[in-house]
């Protein structure tokens, strides 16, 4: 196993260029300061609320108002009606939360020599090291899943440390240290939310509290362990729950973190292209000279796939709630889009790469997000907003479970649950489990898919059609009453509503179908999607955004939500070449008209960085892949790789745009949505040599991988069920090719195709 290592020389200029650490629910950045360590920490939990006065039960008439205008053919006059009628309609949901600082002062200045920070990837260790007039010190962090702590360690070679020790945070109410133990109670800002942080030394010098503080004196070495704990989780009892581990012995604890840790991380790598003159060179030189120069440092692309899985472990394990915008991280009380779960692409973005990148257990927090909180929200917001049975939610959530419109007219848009549902659909078809099917999954998809039957109209087309809704966060120019241009936000069967619909539906079918369902529901939902409104290809070339080719008012938008039937759904397939083809065009048209500089448009935030890398995957296009996996390392991230994203205040923060470029080079290597298992389907020319290993495949394949001069010498392919049949796809170079199995069996390639028969595992080398 190789290990991945992210360095850097200089100490960080703030929260978000820190260090981050995760065990999915208890986690903290590391400032990485020199005679001040700042742990920025956080607890999934710490959450600010408001009550929430539910869905308004006047909603379902204005709705039924507003879907008469856009059936009559007057989009205009019904977005119009909708900005009257709807605002006591939209709430606000209030933000994510840090949990506070935990202070360490160790040094009266910031004099140092040989500065390095470090997180090792593979074992989820954070590191920062230094020499300071004869001592070499040396700081470690990480946070343990098996024993829920965050620990962290001071050593120093030769002098004695002296440390203080103390938190920090707005709204504490009340704050204490003794034996060793420092104790502090806070609230949200908000709602008043109480929780504890409870923080323990352990060293070989000398241990003294006062006034809530705990200083160390005369040591070699000494360990804070820290843990949270919140009334939203524990209750009154928040205090007691914030236990620390009866072990205080660190290297336990470590190789007890590392061996979890190891475990996940450990089952997939790729190796690129490399230049060893910068191997070990820092982030920061790296992401400079690659500006400057451009040349193939193909390396901080293997790294930045492996941070993006690293996130993942770290913000999202068995038993916790799902990363939200920022994962697990915040070093504010109010963060830009309250750090909240977006449904409208992000939350989904976080998981794409759950299953392709061998983590699929990182991906079962969504799906108890989905059941435990958002399931009976849904069913109450769908019956009392609209007057349906069914399951719905709008563009964003909380861990209140709010499923009602918030903001804006943007908050119309219906398909929080629908799309979610896709990602309990896809772990099946990686797993095939048919007990997640038929226990966790099936009812979710059956309710979301109730809603739409019961909430979709027939056109005078005899289509059926959905209204309110958008294409998410984009605009459309129509004709107002008056014979004048208008900026229509609301739409009716947008593409991206098509698209969620008819794979919702076809999703339902499928699963009634794998677990011998059959009744009138089924039977519905059948004939409604034979009525869905069709994909259709504009006076561009392009794949229409809405039910008609209207002109766009932002040609660059960020989101490219009429592709979602293509990525991350397979409707859009090269068995569609018109469409295909459509989709192609699409992507190419919004980034001719992107603008460089402060906007949000397709070329400048994360997200959109991830959903292009992904899409040109899809595309087979790997050059172009890839420069957008560069862009993205050039433009849209901190040196510790933290993705980033436009707010009013600049680029911040936001988590998603590290899980799609890490799901868009995972596509780049390996497709399995046509049937087919298709190896190194969207290589670049500059990536002609490598290799991967532990990549999945849909149907319960792990899948490794050698290539040489653009051209696959070694394949191995692992099945979870043996004795199956597949067909594997080569490269467009090797449409003829010979291998030969480790028993001297021989197969060669059919038009790019090779079928295979897998016992357990199959060993295929170049002839």
């Amino acid at each position: 196993m190789r290990e991945y290592v992210l360095y850097n020389d200089a100490v960080p200029a703030n929260w978000e260029e820190g260090l981050p650490v995760g065990n999915g629910s208890l986690g903290a950045v590391l400032g990485c300061g020199i005679s001040r360590e700042t742990l920025y920490l956080n607890e999934e939990t710490v959450w600010s609320s408001k009550e929430q006065p539910g869905p308004n039960p006047a909603m379902k008439e204005k709705i039924a108002e507003i879907r008469k205008l856009f059936l009559d053919g007057k989009p205009a006059e019904a977005d119009k009606l909708a900005n009257k009628i709807m605002g006591d309609c939209f709430t606000r949901i209030c933000s994510y939360e840090s949990a506070g600082l935990l202070n360490i002062s160790l040094h009266e200045n910031d004099h140092c020599k040989n500065y390095r920070n470090e997180l090792e990837l593979m074992r989820g260790v954070a590191t920062v090291s230094y020499d300071r007039f004869g001592s070499h010190y040396t700081r470690e962090c990480f946070s343990s899943y098996p024993d829920n702590v965050i620990a962290y360690r001071v050593t120093s070679s030769k002098e004695p440390l002296s440390a203080w020790i103390s938190f920090d945070r707005e709204y504490t109410e009340e704050r204490s240290s003794q034996n060793g133990e420092l104790i502090a109670v806070a609230h949200t800002v908000r709602g008043k939310h109480k929780f504890c942080v409870r923080a323990r030394v352990i060293s070989d010098g000398q241990v003294s509290c006062e006034d809530g503080d705990i200083f160390v004196s005369g040591a070699k070495s000494f360990c804070v362990y820290i843990n949270i704990a919140t009334q939203f989780k524990h209750g009154e009892d928040f205090i007691n729950a914030a236990k620390l581990p009866e072990e205080n012995d660190y290297a336990i604890l470590r190789k007890r973190h590392e061996d979890d840790f190891l475990s996940l991380m450990s089952r997939a790598e790729i190796n690129l292209p490399e230049l060893s003159e910068v191997e070990n060179s820092s982030i920061r030189f790296r992401r400079s000279a690659f500006g400057i120069n451009r040349y193939p440092d193909h390396g901080l692309a293997t790294l930045l796939w492996q941070f993006g899985r690293y996130m993942m472990v770290s913000s999202s394990r068995p038993g916790t709630l799902p990363a939200n915008l920022q994962g697990l991280w915040s070093g504010e009380l109010i963060v830009p889009w309250s750090s909240d779960y977006h449904f409208n692409i992000n939350l989904q973005m976080n998981y794409w790469p759950a299953e392709t990148a061998n983590l699929s257990e990182c991906h079962l927090p969504l799906f108890d997000y989905m059941n435990n909180y958002l399931l009976e929200s849904g069913k109450e917001t769908a019956k009392t907003a609209y007057g349906t049975n069914g399951c719905v939610a709008h563009h964003l959530s909380d861990i209140y479970g709010f499923t009602s419109v918030a903001d804006g007219l943007w908050g119309l848009w219906p398909h929080g649950t629908s799309w979610l549902c896709f990602h309990m659909w896809e772990h099946y078809l990686f797993t095939k489990d048919k007990n997640f099917l038929r226990n966790t999954a099936y009812e979710f998809i059956k309710q979301s898919a109730i809603f739409f039957l019961e909430n979709m109209m027939e056109d005078k087309k005899g289509q059926l059609v959905y209204a309110p809704s958008s294409s998410p966060e984009n605009r459309y120019f129509v004709e107002d009453e008056n014979g004048e241009k208008y900026r229509c936000y609301l739409a009716m069967s947008s593409t991206m509503d098509v698209g969620i619909i008819g794979g919702l539906f076809r999703i339902l079918i499928d699963s009634a179908e794998i677990l011998g369902i059959s009744d009138d529901c089924v039977e519905k939902i059948k004939a409604a999607k034979a009525k869905l409104p069709p994909f259709r290809v504009g006076k561009f070339g392009q794949l229409m955004e809405w039910i008609e080719d209207y002109e766009e008012t932002e040609i660059a938008h960020r989101h490219m939500s009429h592709t979602f039937a293509f990525y991350p759904d397979n409707a859009i397939t090269r068995a569609t070449p018109e469409l295909y083809k459509a989709v192609s065009t699409t992507v190419d048209r919004r980034l001719s008209a992107a603008s460089s500089g402060g906007s949000m448009g397709i070329d400048n935030i994360g997200l959109s960085y991830g959903w292009l890398v992904c899409i040109f995957a899809r595309l087979r296009r790997g050059n172009a892949a890839k420069n957008k996996i560069y862009d993205f390392i050039l433009h849209s991230i901190r040196h510790n790789l933290f993705g980033l994203c436009m707010s009013g205040a600049g680029k911040v923060f936001q988590i998603d745009g590290n899980f799609g470029v890490c799901a868009g080079i995972t596509e780049m290597l390996i497709q399995s949505h046509e049937k087919v298992i298709s190896l190194l389907p969207a290589l670049p020319d500059d990536w002609s040599y490598g290799s991967y290993r532990g990549l999945r495949a849909r149907g319960g394949y792990t899948v490794d991988v050698k290539w040489e001069d653009m051209q696959i010498c070694d394949i191995c392919i692992a099945a979870d069920f043996p004795r199956t049949e597949i067909t594997a796809e080569l490269p467009e170079t090797q449409k003829n090719m010979t291998f030969v199995d480790d028993s001297g069996n021989t197969y060669t390639a059919v038009d790019g195709k090779i079928k295979l028969y897998i016992d357990e595992k199959i060993h295929l080398a170049l002839k």
